[in-house]
């Protein structure tokens, strides 16, 4: 009988190649850990088996794509591939730490759904070099080391790696990505928040997340398309956290304060569709603007008055 794999380490991968066989180096070769790879229709995506020896190792599935559906896309499929008790997830610019075996070996008999760790920020092209980006997911770590309150993990923390998920409860809800090009994972990681019957904390770093200037993180909703992408996923996620009284957070106020200089058409849409999540339109401008300047404040009650009105 052939014996399933404990580990299942999933990377979507798109026009990286050579920061995607860092990630590759990062992981050990062993039978109980399970490499999935799927390329994301990369230019030259058919090339990659020949010009890097790295795919080709013992344990690791590469699987072209020719949709370009995005890095959710790319999950789905692998997920359809998974076969561990675990499911790990990590993005072709990033990387584990050194001891990643030891680490998530002595988790292997966890009674966790979800087991969180800490990360460590670098710049993709100088490693030595610290970089500022997810320090909300640490913060939100030893903010529940502090205190115990789950919440903030479960319905915060919207990246999949630098976590152990069971298979089973992906399996058991079946949770998916969205197929978008932006916010792809936000949902995935709220649901598998809001379904773990037990979470566990790690106060250990497990994954070395990378800073690259042409990175999507980078220019944050500044690409055609991407408020409304972003906005969308934050909607369904707040009217999910209200229908299920998980905790009061609002994703979307993020995008609506973006939205009338950026997209006022998409501002329209979604200022008619706040009572859907809040419990009236004056509740949701109070959040809105809390703590923004008293200017901001000002010229956001006027200019929602006036598509309130329909004068815009």
């Amino acid at each position: 009988m052939i014996k399933s794999p404990t580990f299942s380490i999933i990377i979507p991968h798109k026009e990286i190649p050579d920061l995607l066989m860092r990630c590759l180096k990062s992981i050990p070769v062993s039978e109980d850990i399970q490499v999935i790879v799927v390329d994301d229709n990369s230019a030259d995506a058919e090339t990659y088996l020949d010009k890097y020896q790295e795919l080709s190792r013992p344990y690791l599935e590469f699987i072209r794509t020719t949709k370009g559906g995005g890095p959710g896309y790319a999950r789905n499929i692998a997920l359809e591939h998974a076969q561990g008790k675990w499911i790990l997830f990590a993005d072709s610019d990033d990387f584990y730490v050194d001891n990643m075996s030891d680490i998530i070996y002595s988790y292997i008999d966890s009674e966790a759904d979800v087991i969180f760790f800490k990360n460590k920020a670098v710049l993709s092209d100088n490693i030595s070099i610290r970089a500022n980006r997810s320090s909300y997911v640490n913060e939100r770590i030893d903010k529940y080391l502090a205190d115990g309150d789950e919440w903030p993990l479960r319905a915060k923390i919207y990246v999949p790696w630098g976590k152990m998920i069971k298979r089973s409860l992906i399996v058991k809800h079946d949770i998916r990505f969205d197929e978008v090009l932006y916010s792809d994972d936000n949902y995935f990681s709220l649901l598998t928040g809001y379904y773990a019957d037990k979470i566990k904390v790690v106060n250990e770093v497990l994954y070395v997340v990378t800073f690259r200037p042409n990175s999507i993180m980078a220019n944050f909703c500044t690409r055609p398309g991407e408020l409304e992408q972003r906005a969308e996923v934050a909607f369904r996620m707040d009217k999910f956290m209200l229908r299920n009284g998980f905790c009061i957070w609002y994703e979307l106020k993020q995008f609506l304060i973006k939205m009338p200089k950026h997209d006022r058409r998409l501002f329209k849409y979604y200022f008619f569709k706040l009572d859907e999540i809040y419990p009236s339109k004056l509740s949701a401008l109070r959040d809105i603007c809390r703590n923004q300047p008293r200017r901001f404040q000002i010229k956001f009650y006027l200019y929602s008055f006036l598509v309130w009105i329909r004068i815009l």
